[in-house]
């Protein structure tokens, strides 16, 4: 087999590392084979077993060859690699077929995608750190930066101008501070988290839950286009052309609290993907904020929930940089300081709050109207038209602010 461009051979010492990497790729591309068995024969061809835990260390396994893999017998996997014989005859008849590894390999060069393995100096140290990391990840767009601050936002995919006002405040400070933003490419709070950090100048990666030449959402295209062309990157630990399948999505969560220091929750229901991501955050030592929300709100049972079990409630940046020692970076400016590099969201939550006062004077506002008289939630619906979602949410702002409260009956009323 020839290399590609890809992998060229410069000496002795890196054209054994590239064959490496032709190896795990190899590996990977085997229906079945995980990081669990890959991990194994890694460890089948150390002597020195102790050097290496659930992870690997790129320094303990710099030197290894992995290319006497292919002398295996199937009872080698069964009795040096510790395989069971199904496993074992899966790995010998994949590593016998080269078509899908020469199509990949064409494609990534076709592509201009990057190819980072578990060996590679390059693969991020925070996801290297988590139980049995992807043994690899196909990149396009800027090159992961190995020891980048990473922070994880992820919320539901039918997360509300509540969200999305969050978010922006969240993600312009963060931003500031140097942190990327890193989310699922998804509808609702992951492609909120994305926008907003473009918009603010900084850097955010998607991890998708299928191949990079077949995006999903595919809705989601000219996203994922303008992360790739604006600095940020698009990353997948599946092959190119890998379909969503349901089962990849923890596989995908994983890996987005896996590149972080940190998970903050937007708006989630009790049963998501994203307190999926954040018990795996929370399973890797990573520290998990959330967004509280109303009580009246179903989005919001599940940061609320997070709450009640120790995750840190977020009001504002600085609720989220102290836990990381640092300072908030919009507030050491000053009055004075310019903000040129950062372009602020347009719908921050201190605007957005502005615009609300401004567009329904406390004499005018229909809700407020209404509740000269106590109502309930299904009156107060028919009598101004809003929706139940967008009456929740009205109605959890003025109770903040002290305006209405609830009586005995449940009914809303004037303090």
């Amino acid at each position: 087999m020839i290399l590609p461009k890809v992998f060229p051979p410069r000496n002795k010492q890196l054209f054994m590392i590239e064959k490496n990497r032709r190896v795990l790729l190899h590996l990977s591309l085997i229906p079945g084979v995980g990081p669990s068995v890959v991990l194994k024969i890694i460890k089948s061809l150390l002597d020195d077993l102790s050097n290496i835990g659930n992870h690997i260390q790129n320094d303990v396994v710099a030197n290894i060859d992995l290319l006497s893999i292919y002398d295996y017998r199937i009872s080698d996997f069964i009795n040096k690699v510790g395989l069971f014989p199904l496993m074992s005859q899966k790995v010998f008849d994949g590593l016998r077929d080269e078509i899908a590894l020469d199509k990949e390999l064409s494609l990534i060069e076709k592509h201009g995608i990057e190819l980072l393995t578990l060996l590679d100096e390059g693969y991020p140290v925070q996801l290297n750190q988590i139980y049995l990391p992807p043994t690899v990840l196909y990149c396009k767009g800027r090159s992961l930066n190995s020891e980048s601050k990473n922070i994880a936002i992820v919320g539901a995919r039918k997360a509300n101008d509540y969200a999305r006002c969050a978010i922006e405040e969240l993600v312009y400070g963060l931003v500031s501070a140097d942190w990327h933003i890193i989310s699922g490419g998804a509808f609702g709070a992951d492609s909120m988290a994305h926008n907003a950090a473009l918009d603010s100048k900084g850097i955010t990666v998607a991890v998708i839950g299928s191949g990079l030449l077949n995006y999903y959402p595919l809705s989601n295209k000219n996203l994922f286009k303008r992360i790739a062309n604006e600095g940020g990157t698009l990353v997948s630990p599946f092959p190119l052309f890998a379909p969503p399948e349901k089962g990849n999505f923890p596989a995908r969560n994983r890996v987005i609290s896996g590149l972080s220091k940190g998970c903050i929750v937007a708006q989630a229901a009790k049963r998501s993907g994203a307190l999926i991501t954040a018990n795996f955050a929370l399973e890797q030592g990573r520290q998990v904020f959330a967004i509280p929300g109303s009580i009246f709100d179903e989005l919001s049972a599940g940061p609320n929930e997070l709450i009640k079990q120790g995750a840190k409630i977020v009001s504002c940046i600085d609720d989220i940089l102290e836990e990381f020692g640092e300072e908030s970076v919009l507030k050491s400016m000053g009055n004075e300081a310019s903000n040129a590099d950062f372009k602020k969201p347009k719908a921050s939550v201190t605007t957005r709050k502005v615009r609300v006062k401004k567009m329904f004077p406390v004499e005018t506002d229909p809700i407020l109207k209404e509740l000269s008289q106590s109502c309930s939630m299904d009156e107060l619906s028919v009598k101004t038209g809003f929706g139940f979602v967008e009456l929740q949410d009205k109605l959890f702002e003025f109770q903040i602010s002290g305006k209405i409260k609830q009586n005995f009956a449940g009914n809303w009323e004037l303090v």
